[in-house]
């Protein structure tokens, strides 16, 4: 598995999701291979900032593309955005996974459950004399963000997700996708620079 850097698709030409799915759907092992590298290493950079442990994070990615390519045949054809397909799919076998291990069977709410957020690499400062400070504002700024708005803006600004989207993954209402990601925002205004907070929304 390769969890490197992850792949920006707007470096070459692939085919629409659409088509792309649909040839996946028809069998296509080549699209099939498409759709697995043009995703796994977000997948696996989010799955890791959900449970932080890496071998059980393989496995439930392991078990998702082998089920998907199974299952192809009862699959929807109206897919439309495969990476939210799969971060959706990946989330809810994550939470399955954990709620079975003893270990987090006693939590008192899931609402609780950490999500780590750390920068990826490609979205991190030109590495100079100051690199270790901004990075170190910019964890203490999003750890003083709720689990759900460190989720949220995950989503929304690294994924690319649209709002509608998050609220599904995250089992919210829109609006309040909304109002969680403005809160952040308004949060993190206060504690970065403006420089910083525009590199961690991307804009």
């Amino acid at each position: 598995m390769n969890t490197g850097k992850a792949h920006k698709s707007g470096l070459r030409v692939v085919a629409s999701h659409s088509s792309l799915w649909g040839r996946f759907l028809q069998g296509d092992r080549h699209a099939f291979a498409e759709i697995y590298e043009a995703h796994i290493n977000d997948l696996f950079h989010y799955g890791m900032h959900f449970c932080q442990e890496k071998e059980r994070v393989k496995d439930c990615l392991q078990d998702l593309f082998q089920d998907l390519w199974s299952s192809r045949t009862h699959l929807s054809p109206n897919v439309q955005h495969i990476r939210y397909y799969l971060l959706s799919s990946l989330r809810r076998r994550l939470l399955r996974a954990l709620r079975k291990d003893r270990r987090y069977q006693h939590r008192e709410s899931w609402e609780a459950f950490e999500f780590e957020y750390t920068l990826p690499q490609e979205n991190q400062l030109i590495i100079n004399e100051t690199i270790e400070e901004q990075k170190r504002l910019l964890q203490k700024a999003l750890s003083a963000l709720t689990r759900r708005q460190r989720e949220a803006i995950y989503l929304r600004f690294f994924q690319n997700l649209r709002y509608d989207e998050v609220a599904d993954i995250m089992s919210m209402q829109v609006d309040s996708v909304y109002n969680t990601i403005s809160k952040a925002i308004g949060l993190l205004k206060k504690q970065l620079p403006l420089p910083l907070l525009l590199l961690l929304l991307g804009k």
